[in-house]
């Protein structure tokens, strides 16, 4: 047993105090022998308090330093001011330290063994350094009525460092409650330390960093509302130990000013908090729950991390955002990384072959660099998206390069991308499900959906606007929507294979590059706006394309006709326009077959042979023709001319070659145009100029176009009395109601393309 002049003494020279190996040998050097318990020193807690209150002028300022000493008794110091450091080296104490209120200049304790630690309100001015410590127990105070804890630091005061190296603290609920807690330099869990029960710092001042190298945290680390004015340190020490969170580490609207990385680290989520204290309602699957977390610096999740949970970044403010190589988040049917509506200063950045099972939320975040998630995989999401970004602004780059996803979608719903989103290669896989989705997006650079992209899947624009272009060169997809979108830039859709079906209704873009074989028969771009095509002008092609689709459209071959004719391709676009009628002809509904269906499917039929439905009038001109010609040989055969009659006003009958029935004898007129001695006994072809003389030609031309009248058909008709008059007559009445109706048609057609397009 320690008598309190060798504590004195100690005390007085500042030289440490500890059991003898051996026999005394006779030189008081500071050290002490033991009492016959093993060479171990015992101390009551009372001398030290004793001695503590004596006035501390003629003690060393070294302090007082104790190794191996059984401390019985308990060591009671509260609201005691000890101006010099105390260290126990491999010390043991029966009771619990009872530090509340304390202040004392430096304490450590080194490789103690120690029921709990009081310390609520404790004034440290220089470190508190408890390594290669044992901390155990189960202590109440009135700083927490919910739970207790092997160590309580409320409320305390730190200068220097907190230090915890190779420190175990057993506590049956925490291991250590410290909120509010100020400390001056760095808090440091390092290498072995081992919490068993939770770490809660809620409210926490830290001027310098959290470093938990190689640390195990066996019941979660909370440090809400804490303030770090370092950085925070999860990474493996140099042998290689992989620091362990189990449970959640809560950093909820934390503060970091430098920053926060996790490095070849295990985080294991546990269940939402039960019981009588205050629970959690935040989701039991989240291994880092963070929202509202501000870090100036980085956050960087490096190495071969394995969190088995998700990372709850929402609501947070940061620099970038850096998930690397070799990383595993394993969150399936949860949200595997939640930034929404989060702000980052730079870039979210997960690297090649991160692999996560759960779902990226970006809902209402604004990233201001760019959003890179080449090469990773993506499955087992929540609910049915892996990416949700709707109402996301992105100001740089979507890069999607080689993307794999399963069993989800990508949704980009009403988000702003500041360049481009870049998919090459990408395999989005979500078969009868959305596999992308651009709805309502804004895109000021191109999307480029190309070089081997593949969607099982659709692929959804509607009304998204793109200043850049559609890439879809060498794409496969499912279905591919884009109702109402524009590409300013133009579209690019010579995919790989055509797609199940293709959707631009409304669409709006300048250049249409495409190979119009590949395009699906279920397609509808009705309302699809271009400017020109990229590739293949061919008409015939371009009708094949437009009469593949289903069901009918007539806008279509509008807008392919406009194209044509605003290149200066007139001709292809009047064939356009001629393939659509017949289209329109022929895609009629099954029906019955009215004579009113009948009589329009006949005039339809003859409108298009006849002048091209009003695009080729010149048609009409050579049927005109032709009955001219036929009219022409009717009316120069013998037989037909001498069935052919003419009357004066008399009543005198002619034929051709001259009259045939008199009424009544030549009179000399008053001019004497014909008189007796100049009449012949039978008068000439026109009766001596009495009718108009018969001429083939002029006759024909006034028997088929009755448009206008040279007196011949008005003057000569077929006598009917005979067959052959019967059968001349009617062969001109038909001749001349053909006439009329191919005039009409010239007449209408000419007066229709002079209209303006």
């Amino acid at each position: 047993m320690i008598d309190e002049a060798t504590l004195r003494r100690a005390a007085v020279t500042g030289e440490a105090l500890r059991p003898l190996d051996g026999d005394h040998n006779g030189d008081d050097d500071g050290a002490a022998r033991g009492d016959g318990n093993g060479g171990a020193l015992v101390v009551t807690g009372g001398l030290l308090r004793e001695l503590f209150r004596r006035d501390p002028q003629d003690l060393d300022p070294r302090g007082l330093t104790l190794e191996g000493v059984r401390v019985e008794g308990g060591l009671d110091l509260r609201g005691m001011q000890v101006p010099f450091p105390l260290r126990f080296v491999g010390c043991a104490f029966d009771r619990p330290l009872d530090l509340d209120g304390a202040e004392l200049h430096a304490l450590v304790l080194d490789g103690c063994d120690v029921p709990g630690i009081l310390a609520n309100g404790l004034r440290v001015r220089r470190d508190l350094d408890l390594s290669r410590s044992r901390v155990r127990g189960d202590l109440w105070t009135s700083a927490s009525t919910s739970c207790s804890a092997a160590v309580w630091l409320c409320e305390s005061e730190i200068g220097g460092r907190l230090l915890c190296v190779d420190t175990v603290i057993d506590g049956a609920v925490r291991a250590v409650q410290a909120d509010r807690m100020r400390v001056g330099g760095t808090i440091r869990l390092l290498h072995g330390f081992e919490a068993r029960g939770g770490i809660r710092l809620i409210g926490a001042d830290v001027a310098g960093s959290l470093d938990l190298t190689g640390a195990r945290l066996m019941n979660g680390l909370t440090l809400g509302d804490a303030t770090i004015g370092g950085s925070v340190f999860v990474i493996a020490d140099q042998t290689g130990r992989r620091p362990l969170i189990r449970g959640r580490l809560d950093l909820g609207n934390a503060r970091i000013a430098g920053q926060l990385l996790i490095r070849d680290a295990d985080l294991e989520p546990a269940g939402a908090v039960t019981g009588t204290g205050y629970s959690s309602r935040r989701r039991a699957g989240t291994a880092v729950s963070a929202p509202g977390l501000v870090v100036n610096g980085d956050v960087s999740i490096e190495g071969e991390c394995r969190i088995g949970g998700g990372v709850d970044l929402s609501m947070g403010t940061y620099s970038t955002i850096r998930i690397h190589e070799g990383t595993a988040i394993a969150a399936g049917g949860e949200r595997a990384l939640d930034l929404t509506n989060a702000e980052l200063r730079s870039s979210l950045v997960l690297a090649e072959g991160v692999a996560v099972e759960g779902t990226l939320r970006l809902a209402g975040a604004h990233i201001r660099g760019d959003l890179v998630l080449r090469s990773t995989r993506w499955s087992r999401p929540e609910g049915r998206t892996l990416v949700a970004a709707q109402g996301s602004t992105i100001d740089g780059n979507v890069d999607l390069r080689r993307v794999e996803t399963r069993g989800g979608r990508i949704i980009f719903r009403s988000a702003t991308i500041g360049t481009a989103l870049d998919a090459h290669g990408a395999r989005l896989c979500d078969p009868g499900h959305e596999a992308l989705s651009l709805r309502q997006a804004m895109v000021r650079g191109s999307v480029l959906l190309a070089g081997g992209f593949t969607a099982e899947g659709s692929v959804l624009l509607d009304r998204a606007v793109i200043e850049g272009r559609l890439d879809c060169a060498g794409g496969t997809f499912g279905d591919l929507t884009g109702v109402s979108a524009t590409a300013r830039g133009g579209m690019d859709l010579h995919w790989a294979t055509a797609p199940d079906s293709v959707d631009l209704t409304g669409a709006i873009t300048t250049v249409l590059a495409d190979d119009p074989a590949t395009w699906p028969r279920r397609s509808a771009i009705a309302g699809f706006v271009y400017d020109r095509f990229d590739g293949s002008w061919d008409w015939r092609t371009r009708r094949d394309w437009l009469r593949g689709m289903e069901p009918f459209d007539a806008g279509p071959y509008e807008q392919a006709a406009r194209v044509y004719r605003q290149h200066g391709r007139p001709v292809e676009a009047e064939r356009l326009l001629m393939e659509q009628r017949r289209h329109a002809r022929q895609a009629r509904p099954p029906g019955a077959r009215t004579p009113g269906r009948l009589l329009r499917d006949l005039r339809d039929v003859l409108y298009g042979v006849t002048v091209g439905y009003g695009y080729r009038p010149g048609r009409t001109l050579w049927l005109l023709g032709a009955l001219l010609a036929l009219v022409g040989t009717l009316v120069a055969i013998p037989a037909a001319q001498a069935t052919l009659r003419a009357t004066d006003p008399r009543g005198n009958v002619y034929a051709v070659d001259g009259r045939l029935v008199t009424v009544d004898e030549t009179k000399q007129a008053a001019d004497a145009s014909a008189t007796r001695s100049r009449a012949a006994p039978r008068p000439g072809p026109c009766g001596d100029g009495q009718v108009r003389c018969f001429d083939p030609v002029f006759y024909t031309i006034d028997t088929v176009v009755p448009l206008i009248s040279l007196g011949q058909r008005a003057v000569w008709y077929p006598e009917t009395r005979t067959t052959a008059g019967r059968v001349t007559s009617a062969l001109l009445n038909v001749a001349s109601v053909l006439g009329w109706l191919l005039s009409t048609v010239v007449v209408l057609s000419f007066a229709r393309l002079a209209r303006p397009a």
